[in-house]
């Protein structure tokens, strides 16, 4: 019976949490000067920074404001604040010192105990933990609209 009810409970939370993103109207959350995405129906990319957007169209400012009519735009996503190099960077580097710590204290420890592992060893084993964990970390991009 337990099992039913977090059942239903999960099923319940993620109908709350899905967004409708068919509708245009959500292009209101978006502020002026956030960094978006669209892609129009032609299969082409438009990003940049949001201008505007109005019932029929949305304004996006790439090296000169671009209009685009509600027609002709398919998906309208937010782009992420940092790419995927930065986030494995970040992440290598919290590993690092993570890695470090553990090898001053445990492996120390372990090193003068017995035959532990060489020292440096746990701080690159978690440099790319760390670089692993940023690198699969997610994107960022969400949707905002899309036509269905």
């Amino acid at each position: 019976m337990t099992y039913r009810m977090a059942a239903l409970v999960l099923a319940a939370a993620s109908l709350v949490s899905a967004a409708d993103t068919a509708d245009w109207g959500n292009l209101r959350e978006l502020k002026k000067g956030e960094r978006i995405g669209v892609i129009r129906s032609d299969m082409k990319r438009i990003e940049g920074k949001f201008e505007s957007a109005t019932e029929t169209a949305i304004v996006v400012m790439d090296d000169q404001p671009v209009t685009l009519s509600k027609e002709s735009v398919v998906r309208v996503y937010r782009r992420p604040r940092m790419n995927r190099g930065i986030r494995t960077v970040v992440g290598a580097a919290i590993g690092t010192a993570a890695g470090a710590v553990v090898d001053g204290t445990l492996g120390a420890y372990m090193r003068n105990e017995s035959s532990g592992p060489d020292a440096g060893l746990i701080t690159g084993l978690g440099a790319a933990a760390g670089a692993g964990v940023g690198a699969a970390s997610g994107g960022g991009y969400r949707t905002i609209y899309q036509r269905r």
